[in-house]
């Protein structure tokens, strides 16, 4: 009787062992909690480290490399969709330099990523280049070059090559397009009388209007975040004092205000993800050095401190590291570091060069 009664607890106890992480794990994917495998911090970029320029993608701790795309042909200039479920770049395999989509899968274990779905969405005779992701992941803003006019315009589509529609459409050069935070205007580049303006555009309306107006200089917008993440702001290079320095302005043109002044050129500003601070490339220690400062222009520092050229920051979507493009190891590599330049990481490692890189938005943060 002693021996049934324990034959029997040790049954119930094990039933119990069963149920009870089944109910757990039950309960974790109602929440939420493990419905998705952590992932790690990402960056995508463009390599000449095998056939030709490919695609790939890189986990910021140097562990894990996938070759994303892998043929003969031309594959560059990628962008992560704001919800890092899709990726955007430009290839020649058809001809002619095209934009294709693809879905990223996370594979985890040996193989990280894979590419699925892979398709050639904007499908011109002309040439289109530096496709950016709408906020909201439905739509994709570029810019197509049409050799038999000698013309640049910008177009916008939805991400299945869909709805294409010739924002511009007028006979100048009108490139490197970005989205506002939110979605309801683009900020393009436009050459007006042979001076690069900077032009805003009312999606809503298509209405374009010239935000800098001074054709006696150049005025540039960044390929990064030039505009602030509350889209107040516009932060941009403009020569209109005998050398390159740092503007910023309101999203109207109004308010146009210097942020540095200094005999030696600095350029390439892009907003931090919470606004407060920009990042910049700037030759004042007569190289390209890796510049900090905030919205007012103060507290400037330079962080990458190295006797190499270093240039072409962006900032990491969690906001504590900062990437960017080297050639302290005598070829292109793609560096990160720390908000106060410490923790400098060579990211790709390659003796071909890396270079065109765009950052995973952070599903997990």
């Amino acid at each position: 009787m002693k021996f049934k009664f324990l034959k029997m607890i040790s049954f119930i106890v094990g039933a119990l062992g069963l149920i009870i992480p089944m109910l757990f794990l039950n309960g974790c994917s109602k929440t939420g909690v493990v419905e998705e495998p952590y992932i790690d911090p990402h960056i995508i970029f463009t390599s000449r480290r095998w056939w030709n320029y490919d695609i790939f993608i890189a986990d910021v701790y140097g562990g894990h490399m996938t070759h994303l795309t892998k043929n003969k042909w031309l594959d560059f200039s990628p962008a992560a969709s704001p919800d890092g479920s899709k990726l955007a770049f430009v290839s020649d395999r058809d001809g002619n330099r095209e934009i294709y989509i693809l879905d990223l899968k996370w594979m985890d274990g040996y193989t990280q990523w894979e590419g699925v779905n892979l398709t050639n969405i904007s499908k011109t005779s002309g040439h289109d280049w530096t496709p950016q992701f709408s906020p909201s992941n439905d739509k994709i803003v570029y810019t197509t070059y049409f050799p038999d006019s000698d013309n640049y315009d910008v177009f916008i589509m939805n991400i299945d090559g869909s709805g294409k529609k010739n924002i511009t459409n007028s006979p100048g050069y009108e490139k490197n397009p970005q989205f506002s935070p939110e979605g309801s205007f683009i900020l393009y580049q436009s050459w007006e009388k042979g001076k690069m303006e900077i032009f805003f555009s009312n999606l809503l309306d298509e209405n374009n209007i010239n935000l800098t107006r001074n054709t006696s200089s150049h005025d540039i917008i960044s390929a990064g975040n030039a505009i602030s993440p509350d889209g107040q702001k516009v932060v941009f290079t403009s020569d209109r004092d005998k050398n390159k320095n740092i503007y910023i302005m309101n999203t109207d043109g109004t308010g146009q205000k210097q942020l540095t002044s200094h005999p030696s050129n600095d350029y390439e500003p892009v907003f931090s993800p919470d606004g407060l601070s920009i990042v910049f490339t700037s030759e004042r220690d007569g190289n390209k050095q890796v510049y900090i400062m905030n919205q007012e222009g103060k507290n400037m520092a330079n962080l990458s401190k190295n006797s190499a050229d270093d240039w072409a920051p962006k900032y990491y979507s969690d906001n504590r590291k900062i990437v960017f493009q080297s050639h302290r190891d005598g070829n292109w590599e793609i560096y990160m570091m720390k908000l106060d330049g410490t923790g400098q990481t060579n990211l790709t490692n390659h003796p071909r060069t890396d270079y065109s890189f765009t950052v995973l938005p952070l599903k997990n943060p």
